[in-house]
């Protein structure tokens, strides 16, 4: 897959494209990239997704502090190469894009070296200044032009448009067991394991502690999960079951800071410095704060007999 940082760079020739932010790569996302990867194909053309970097609401200072993504821009490039298109184009989104009237960044996308032939857009997507550009204002731009366009249907999931916000708000509630058929896929996020205050090797379940890549990474509300860690730096890839904790460590520390621990099962050795990807399947318990460490050591030993087990 082809990389772009502009649109006057992309040598794609009478490609398809598609616009959208394409947060999670969720079913509805897939369902659009089939049909702009099936056109392509069809009309022996490259199939190009447009997208941005960061999320306009980070850039504009929209709900600050409150608002989270559910991928990385890098795990994002490799969800919409899996979906079979042949190129990405990632604009950077700053304050002058931003006040770009609908019609000016349509004026863009058709000044790029070759014309496109067709655009494709998913139902709700906004472009342009204040979110005013739509489906009708791109087909009214491009009729004249002789570029075809298409606009893709919304996806029901147990009769609600599967959408980003959905998405965020399941994973946002602890619901990862309903975020990941929204996404088919379990919900994972990559990170560093840092050094912690060591409490889990104290008390016998040594744990990762695992530092987002970034500070707008959405993760699940608190609670303890069944999921699974992957070493993505010196063992090849290799995945092991994990007993995920989210929160604030009620029984062991006074503290209000979130951390992400996770005890990876059946391994032996040292994380400190890695890459993990760590991925959440569900929700086995809420956190709670207990009476002694020991009752919470006889609920750990219970959580990774659940995991273990799969019950």
């Amino acid at each position: 897959m082809q990389l772009w940082d502009s649109l006057a760079s992309v040598s794609a020739s009478h490609s398809v494209l598609t616009l959208g932010f394409f947060d999670g790569v969720h079913l509805g996302h897939q369902a659009l990239l089939r049909e702009v990867v099936g056109y392509a194909r069809q009309h022996h053309c490259p199939a190009v997704v447009v997208t941005l970097w960061p999320h306009p609401r980070i850039v504009l200072g929209k709900e600050p502090g409150g608002f989270h993504l559910i991928n990385g821009l890098n795990y994002k490039l490799e969800l919409l190469e899996a979906s079979g298109v042949d190129g990405v184009v990632v604009l950077e989104f700053t304050l002058e894009l931003a006040r770009q009237s609908p019609l000016e960044f349509l004026q863009r996308v058709v000044s790029m070296p070759s014309c496109p032939q067709c655009i494709f857009m998913g139902y709700d997507h906004r472009f342009g200044r204040g979110g005013a550009g739509d489906f009708t204002v791109l087909r009214q731009f491009c009729g004249p032009l002789g570029i075809d366009t298409r606009q893709g249907q919304p996806l029901q999931l147990d009769g609600l448009e599967v959408s980003s916000t959905l998405v965020r708000r399941a994973i946002q509630q602890g619901d990862t067991a309903y975020a990941a058929r929204l996404m088919g896929r379990h919900f994972s996020f990559r990170g560093t394991v840092a050094h912690g205050f060591q409490l889990g090797q104290r008390m016998g379940f040594p744990t990762a502690n695992i530092e987002p890549y970034e500070p707008w990474q959405l993760v699940p509300g608190h609670g303890v999960y069944e999921g699974w860690c992957r070493i993505r730096t010196g063992s090849g890839g290799e995945r092991f079951k994990a007993v995920v904790n989210v929160g604030t460590r009620p029984t062991v520390s006074s503290a209000r800071a979130v951390s992400i621990e996770a005890h990876l099962l059946d391994f032996q050795g040292d994380l400190y410095g890695q890459e993990l990807e760590v991925g959440f399947n569900r929700k086995l318990r809420p956190e709670l704060k207990f009476s002694s460490v020991d009752d919470l050591k006889v609920q750990i030993a219970k959580d990774i007999e659940c995991v273990r087990t799969g019950r």
